[in-house]
């Protein structure tokens, strides 16, 4: 069977797909969900001015990058709680669940208390602007320890898709989106007999969803998935070196990729805050939409991550390599329809999230063209990292290739552009790109080699 008859097999097979979408559908979903929460939030705060649109957006950019290492450690239940589960092994399930909650927590406790008290000490590094730096400190100290419930979430969220349960941690998120949009319009605007507060509101509403959905998961699995909550033995193997240097062979590494490409995409911010407030609120602007879009496809990767490591935990190989061929043909397909509708309705859709002054409106727009062009790649290369490297625990290559993209080629190129040229921020967004292209050449290469099909769990 030659490589197209093999694809179209796959796309045949009503079983497979039927498993594809009910994964990814719902982490679709959610994700799209938290993306239009922020959206929303820039929405309503873009009411207040840019400054305030810009002082958001820097405090999530912070959050974000806190939440990136937390699914970085996450990513060890990912890998191997899908492969546990393929073996139908739900000890393992839940050791690897104990190893990152623990993990999560210790890493979140520092940057929480150092964003609850010192906010200052982290955001002067990005602006000294008079009147953006004490609504950003602001925000950032109101919503710092926060980061504690993620570390919560994240871990509890992969345990729960790695069993094939995706609906649950979506529609508690839903309920959790809904409650701080009602709550951001109330404290933001002073509704519902609430003083208004601004921006501080905005953190305020956040901080309560957050703390909502933290104890709605909690719930739930106490009550509905009790066969992922640690029993005693499970935490007494869980901490045994055999199973510490599993975890940790594999949750390592994705810690240190998604702590270095969260780092840089901090920089990336602290950049076009150096280039004003009007570039640091139009990319606070557009990167929420691109959120939104890119969103879209994370349930793909997610649901590819979990199918494949099924097939891997379960030494279906030569299936695990068709599947994932078809994954990353159909993902860059449904990026380029997407990004092609976007590109034609972008008047009426700056008109409609932004609240930009009508000066901004032709750069917002320019930069909108490339983000559209470059979602098509980064969609490519979501799928291939998160969806088929690391479902084999391939990720030492995975860090290589953001340390190279990012920090030798995007982050030099954009600090050049920004500090030594003084390029305008449309230049600077094409010159970002470069590292996703970068990235793309390097992920296919590995895909190829196949390196990655492996089993992880096999004593």
């Amino acid at each position: 069977m030659n490589y197209w008859q093999a694809i179209f097999k796959q796309t045949t097979d009503k079983a497979f797909m039927g498993r594809l979408w009910r994964l990814a559908l719902p982490v679709s979903l959610q994700s799209m969900m938290f993306s239009l929460l922020g959206l929303i939030d820039i929405m309503m705060v873009s009411q207040l001015g840019a400054t305030e649109v810009a002082a958001v957006g820097l405090g999530n950019r912070v959050f974000f990058f806190n939440l990136l290492v937390i699914a970085g450690l996450s990513g060890g239940v990912s890998v191997l709680a899908a492969q546990y589960y393929g073996r139908g092994d739900m000890g393992g399930v839940r050791r690897a669940l104990t190893l990152a909650l623990l993990g999560s927590l210790l890493v979140s406790l520092p940057f929480a208390l150092l964003y609850t008290f010192s906010p200052g000490s982290v955001l002067g590094f990005a602006s000294q602007d008079p009147v953006l730096r004490p609504l950003a400190d602001h925000y950032l100290m109101i919503t710092g320890a926060t980061i504690l419930c993620t570390a919560l979430v994240v871990p509890l969220e992969a345990a729960l898709r790695s069993v094939g349960n995706a609906a649950a941690p979506t529609r508690i998120g839903i309920i959790a989106i809904i409650a701080n949009v009602i709550l951001n319009y109330a404290l933001i605007f002073g509704h519902f007999g609430f003083e208004a507060m601004g921006v501080a509101g905005s953190a305020w509403g956040t901080t309560l969803s957050r703390l909502l959905q933290t104890a709605l998961l909690i719930g739930y699995v106490m009550h509905k998935e009790g066969r992922l909550l640690p029993r005693r033995p499970d935490w007494l193997l869980a901490l045994s070196p055999r199973e510490v240097r599993r975890f940790v062979l594999i949750a390592l590494p994705l810690l240190l990729h998604d702590g270095l490409w969260a780092f840089g995409m901090l920089l990336y911010g602290f950049l076009y805050a150096h280039l004003g407030v009007d570039s640091l609120a139009i990319m606070t602007t557009l990167g929420a939409l691109e959120g939104i879009l890119i969103s879209l496809f994370f349930g793909l990767a997610v649901a590819c991550a979990t199918l494949l490591g099924h097939r891997l935990g379960a030494e279906e190989y030569e299936a695990a390599w068709q599947e994932s061929q078809l994954l990353l043909m159909l993902a860059p397909l449904g990026a380029l329809l997407v990004g092609l509708f976007v590109w034609f309705m972008q008047a009426p859709l700056l008109l409609w999230i932004g609240n930009l002054p009508a000066d901004l409106l032709p750069e917002a727009g320019q930069v909108l063209g490339i983000l559209c062009l470059g979602m098509l790649i980064k969609v490519f290369n979501m799928v291939g990292i998160v969806g088929v490297l690391r479902s084999g625990g391939d990720v030492n290559y995975s860090i290589l290739i953001d340390i190279i993209a990012m920090w030798c080629i995007g982050l030099p190129l954009a600090w050049v552009a920004v500090s030594w040229l003084g390029w305008p921020l449309t230049w600077v967004a094409a010159v970002v790109l470069l590292e996703e292209v970068s990235k793309m050449w390097l992920v296919q290469r590995r895909v190829r080699r196949r390196r990655w099909l492996r089993n992880l769990v096999i004593n």
